[in-house]
């Protein structure tokens, strides 16, 4: 393994933590575990686990504060109301249920939208976020160095996790167009 230059190599590593952690990440799963595992092919796992922490908690309290302001608008009242059951289910645990979400590949927008809605205190939830993804992170980033997968493979890696993302939602949005057609079909010949 080579010692890095300088850190002015881990800036694209910042970046593209600050992108895919950011307002963008509902939009992007599963983006930045290859460039973590990328980066661990050459840097030591834990500096990378750190440098993406850091930069992700920091993205995340932006994110934060946003989905906070705007979940807690008048406009959104039907929002809150029809998420209320989930909302109290995540109050009963809310630490747990942020760190659950840091480590898994569960979607963290879902613990963002619950913890605004649940006002829950934002040091909390960060430091869930930053205890979860630590080894998260560190685990991915030893991926890399322990696999030391092509960068080819690595974006086959991304593209894949994205296009099965996004074709699963399709799939699901498609069977609920069809369903939806079906019900009305019968409710129509029930009625006539």
């Amino acid at each position: 393994m080579d010692e890095p230059a300088s850190w002015t190599e881990l800036i694209p590593l910042v970046l593209t933590a600050a992108w895919c952690h950011g307002p963008a990440s509902p939009l992007l799963p599963a983006a930045f575990e290859p460039v973590l595992m990328a980066y661990g092919r050459s840097y030591p796992p834990l500096l990378i686990a750190l440098v993406a922490v850091v930069t992700t908690v920091l993205v995340e309290s932006l994110n934060y504060i946003g989905y906070g302001y705007v979940l807690r608008s008048r406009g959104l009242g039907r929002a809150r109301q029809a998420s209320a059951r989930l909302t109290e289910l995540f109050a009963r645990r809310p630490f747990l249920v942020c760190l659950l979400v840091a480590a898994t590949p569960l979607p963290d927008w879902s613990a963002r939208i619950l913890g605004a809605f649940a006002r829950y205190p934002a040091r909390r939830y960060l430091l869930a976020f930053a205890l979860g993804r630590v080894p998260k992170f560190w685990l991915l980033a030893s991926l890399g160095h322990a696999l030391q997968l092509s960068g080819s493979a690595l974006l086959a890696l991304a593209a894949g996790s994205l296009v099965l993302t996004y074709g699963l939602m399709w799939l699901r949005r498609r069977h609920g167009s069809i369903t939806g057609r079906a019900e009305t079909h019968v409710q129509t010949s029930v009625a006539i």
